[in-house]
């Protein structure tokens, strides 16, 4: 059997960090079929992939831009009535791919009628922040229709945890048995490992925060749902009860929110306690993950997620939104109310430095061996019933 895994690295900041760990772990996968990486973006793949995988490029032309265009205006139905030629599962068979597993909540699984498919799930809650300003512009119909055409689609489904499992079942009615529990696997502990020589502090010194204040760090992509504004009115709060030695490193790409909250760190006149640092490469990630105080999470979504994950190697006091987690991650961290800046502005005035040393359970939440155990399975399901119908 010949399997592809396809990999977009159109991706930024977290999307584009889980496709770097989903890569990595792919490369140690021990399987008796072909594998195959299949991307859109072959010369940045070769950048980050040095395994000797097979690699695959679809490449997008003019006339397959106007399909992917047209298609978004009819239904299947109408689509294959029409007997137009569907370009990426053509491209798909002519390579003699029996299975894809989608890295992402990827587009091109609308693709696949006659070619089955997993794929990975990431915001099996996004049906409740259909609101936001990112999701109106069409996110959400794109990410949800990607859901429910997986639902009844797929072999298999991948999600983070048991609460992202139960969410697709409550919300979209799939069958638990399709459903498998992969949580991430971040790439940033593996780069720590890989730079036992390079000097974290004195990338961190060179940041030049101010060393009176309490620094906790936040690295988010500037979506409205990241809710920044919400340590605005925290930090506003401290200060106003006197404590302004508590500070938020912000970084990551503008999502169309950026200048909204420079103007309200500006008009809030809150420029020395916030940094605003926008894209970073990883040393200068790791260095901050170091040496900050702790880590916030003021997000409205994510059953769980790389910076949560990435806190709990670097052993950091982790704040995070409440009744957002999965419950066995909860324990983990201090929770606080997203409709109360007061919460979170009285716990981190009685910060105390309690991280533990969480590498035991780093290495349990983001095994490796259970991700190859995952996949493997998948796959070799997926053969089982292959054979009944390959040869004939």
């Amino acid at each position: 059997m010949r399997v592809a895994f396809f990999v977009s690295l159109d991706e930024t900041g977290g999307g584009l960090n889980q496709t770097k760990g989903f890569l990595n772990n792919i490369s140690k996968i021990k399987l008796e079929h072909e594998i195959f990486i299949v991307t859109n973006n072959k010369k940045e793949l070769n950048k980050i992939n040095s395994k000797n995988i097979n690699l695959l490029q679809f490449k997008k032309s003019f006339l397959t831009k106007i399909y992917f265009l047209f298609i978004g205006f009819i239904s299947n139905n109408k689509f294959f009535s029409f007997k137009i030629s569907n370009p990426f599962e053509n491209f798909l068979k002519k390579n003699k791919i029996d299975f894809i597993i989608f890295s992402n909540p990827s587009f091109y699984s609308n693709y696949c009628k006659n070619i089955d498919y997993a794929i990975n799930i990431w915001n099996t809650e996004i049906s409740n922040y259909a609101f936001f300003k990112e999701f109106k512009n069409g996110n959400y119909e794109f990410q949800n229709n990607i859901i429910k055409k997986s639902v009844i689609d797929a072999f298999r489904i991948i999600v983070f945890t048991e609460q992202n499992k139960r969410d697709l079942i409550e919300s979209y009615n799939c069958h638990s048995e399709k459903i498998i529990i992969q949580n991430l696997t971040p790439i940033l502990p593996n780069k720590f490992k890989d730079l036992k020589n390079f000097d974290f502090n004195n990338t961190y010194k060179k940041f030049d925060f101010d060393k009176n204040k309490r620094w906790f760090f936040y690295p988010a992509q500037f979506w409205s749902h990241k809710n920044h504004i919400y340590l605005l009115k925290t930090l506003k709060i401290l200060i106003k009860n006197n404590n302004d030695k508590v500070g938020f490193i912000f970084c990551g790409n503008d999502k169309g929110n950026l200048n909204y909250i420079k103007n309200h760190v500006k008009n809030l006149k809150l420029e020395d306690n916030i940094k605003i640092l926008g894209y970073i490469n990883d040393e200068k990630l790791i260095s901050i993950y170091k040496y900050c105080a702790g880590i916030v999470m003021p997000t409205y979504l994510g059953r769980s997620s790389l910076p949560l994950l990435e806190a709990i190697f670097f052993n950091k006091k982790i704040y995070y939104s409440k009744n957002i987690l999965d419950e066995k991650l909860k324990k983990f961290v201090t929770e606080f109310d997203l409709k109360d800046p007061n919460d979170l502005a009285t716990q981190l005035s009685n910060f105390t430095n309690d991280g533990n040393n969480n590498q035991t359970i780093y290495k349990d939440i983001t095994s490796e061996l259970s991700f190859e155990e995952n996949y493997v399975k998948i796959i070799n399901d997926y053969n089982f019933y292959l054979n009944t119908w390959k040869n004939n």
